[in-house]
């Protein structure tokens, strides 16, 4: 069947199942459904049958030629995926696509409808192919499942005309409901509520791996300490609490994403929306409390020189649970050693690692020989910056290590600078302030003060590990100002840098500071970049996609895909290594026929 051509163009409705405007597309250039359909089938051998027509909306690149139909309709191909589950199913799984077969059971097999959305406009919405949506409400009522005339349930592969009986050919959307008084059935909004959420533009900004953290919060019901008895009695047998743990911990094998119907019927036995559960806060306290006491009781102080070194569980706990680094990399589970000052934290797998620079500037120290060294050679030597060479070299000096280095030297402490240093902490003075006081000598006096033992334990208990300044209340007018603009700015997609926010607001770096901005600047900034991640890992996914179904599979080379990427591996690497391994997994597993996997 040649369709080098369309007489009628029909245009989709945002909300419409592909299956129904493919049919409506058909009915209105006089095609048979099935003969339309299978001139765009990936397959040149593969005649479709009706049961592949269920398959359009739930994964349509394992039956169709979608770039085939967008460009005979005029159409953007992901807008035509938006109206299948493929959104859905690829956010919540790192599995192949053509084997997520766990999915089935959140998809309608039979048609449920609202006639008064037909009568108003005559398409298949894609909400009722959800299994647990039960109503409409927009009308307000409750979808029907069966033709009002006939009694017979309407399978979606039977459809061939939208809005008819395929049995009996009445008009569904004359439907009139006859309720049961004796039965009384809610509409289950807030299952309503998440699917619109999940199916929407918003489902982009969706991290799917802090779901099982914001799940096990709600089930906690908000306490902060781990409760669980409470946690396994309101998970009702949807999942063990150990597994759940694992999701959040991400020590689960094969690092499966939680399943979805187990999120959803959890939700909707707690009343609680998606998109309320995406919002949820979490406290640091709660996230610190689920690391397995065993970690920090089997770990101990690496430092060579430390009275704690090789002593399990000396070390303890910081307010910091998880940051993200400049490059990509998550520490968790911040620690300190009160004894000699060394900060750590758990990296991705589970491994303790030094957050400070000064075990491994003593390893490389005592291997070389510093006599006739400069600063700015050792720099080199040890491979960081000058002026954390000189905050080594201070820490180092602060506790007589080291005294072969030709950059150490007896040092006395004050006693009257040591008492006001302590005390400024304990007020709340930043450090930056206190670097400016008129009592140091030089900069490096004031380092070897900052990076004494006890001036260290006196910023643990303060939980000042930042140079904060003084206590700045954030309803007040200067900070609200910086708050305003700063959102708006995030609304409006625009880069978020102090550098903009002070542009915009006419003022210096040192005004937003002392305003009490920085924080929440630096906050936002984190958010806008995780969600323009998102939608760039989202961007390439797709594209990655549509690639491996328009190539042949023969065809399919990494230089190829990446210019069809228009972007570098190298710069794609710098953004998200995580997004060139799936890259590298797609060309892989990619080189076998996509139809065949999906079949019985």
């Amino acid at each position: 069947m040649e369709t080098q051509f369309l007489t009628i163009r029909v245009r989709p409705y945002k909300d419409e199942l592909l299956s129904s405007f493919l049919k409506r597309l058909a009915y209105a250039n006089g095609f048979d459904v099935l003969k339309f359909c299978s001139s765009f089938s990936i397959s040149n051998s593969h005649y479709l049958q009706k049961s592949d027509l269920d398959l359009v909306d739930f994964y349509p690149l394992n039956v169709l030629d979608i770039r085939k139909v967008a460009e005979l309709n005029n159409l953007d191909k992901m807008d035509l995926l938006n109206k299948t589950f493929f959104k859905v199913i690829k956010k919540f799984t790192t599995e192949n696509f053509s084997r997520v077969r766990n999915f089935t059971d959140l998809i309608r097999k039979k048609l449920n409808y609202c006639p008064d959305c037909l009568k108003e406009n005559n398409y298949y919405r894609v909400l009722w192919k959800v299994e647990d949506v039960n109503g409409c409400l927009k009308h307000n009522r409750l979808l029907l499942d069966k033709c009002q005339n006939c009694y017979k349930d309407i399978f979606y592969k039977e459809v061939d005309y939208i809005g008819l009986c395929p049995h009996c050919n009445f008009a569904l959307k004359n439907s009139k409901i006859i309720l049961d008084k004796n039965v009384e059935v809610e509409i289950n909004t807030h299952v309503i509520k998440s699917w619109e959420f999940l199916l929407g533009e918003n489902a982009l900004s969706i991290d799917i791996d802090q779901i099982p953290l914001r799940l096990l919060y709600l089930l906690n019901e908000f306490k902060i300490e781990l409760d669980r008895n409470l946690v396994t009695k309101n998970l009702n047998k949807y999942t063990s609490l150990p597994t759940l743990l694992q999701h959040v911990r991400g020590t689960n094998g094969r690092r499966k994403n939680l399943h979805m119907s187990i999120v959803l019927n959890i939700l909707q036995e707690r009343n609680f929306s998606l998109e309320q559960l995406c919002n949820l806060e979490i406290p640091d306290i709660f996230i610190t409390g689920l690391l397995p006491k065993r970690k920090i009781e089997n770990v101990s102080c690496m430092a060579p020189w430390c009275s704690s070194f090789g002593k399990v569980g000396s070390l303890v706990k910081t307010g910091t649970s998880k940051k993200k680094k400049n490059d990509g990399t998550e520490l968790k589970y911040y620690l300190l050693c009160t004894k000699c000052g060394c900060e750590y934290a758990f990296n991705y797998d589970d491994q303790l690692v030094e957050r400070t620079y000064f075990i491994h500037a003593y390893n490389e120290l005592i291997t070389i020989n510093t006599s006739n060294s400069s600063l700015k050679q050792l720099a080199s030597s040890l491979k960081i910056s000058i002026d954390k060479t000189k905050r080594c070299l201070c820490y180092f000096i602060s506790r007589n290590v080291l005294n072969n280095c030709a950059f150490s030297k007896d040092f006395i402490i004050d006693s009257n600078k040591f008492k006001k240093i302590l005390n400024g902490i304990r007020k709340d003075v930043g450090l930056k302030k206190i670097r400016k006081w008129n009592i140091w000598e030089s900069y490096n006096e004031f380092l070897i003060y900052r990076y004494h033992i006890d001036v260290i334990n006196e910023l643990h208990i303060k939980g000042n590990y930042s140079n904060r300044i003084d206590n700045i209340p954030n309803d007040n007018s200067q900070f609200l100002l910086v708050k305003n603009t700063v959102d708006n700015m995030f609304e409006k997609n625009e880069e978020i840098t102090i550098k903009n926010v002070c542009t915009k607001l006419k003022v210096s770096p040192e005004t937003i500071r002392n305003w009490g901005g920085n924080k929440y600047i630096s906050k936002v900034k984190r958010q806008q970049r995780e969600l323009r991640l998102n939608r760039l890992r989202e961007e390439i996914k797709n594209k990655v996609e549509l690639y491996i179904i328009e190539t042949h599979s023969e065809n399919i080379s990494s230089k190829g895909l990446y210019e069809y990427l228009k972007i570098g591996r190298t710069v794609l690497w710098r953004i998200d290594k995580e997004l060139t391994r799936f890259i590298a997994d797609k060309l892989g597993t990619q080189k076998e026929p996509i139809i065949s996997q999906y079949k019985d």
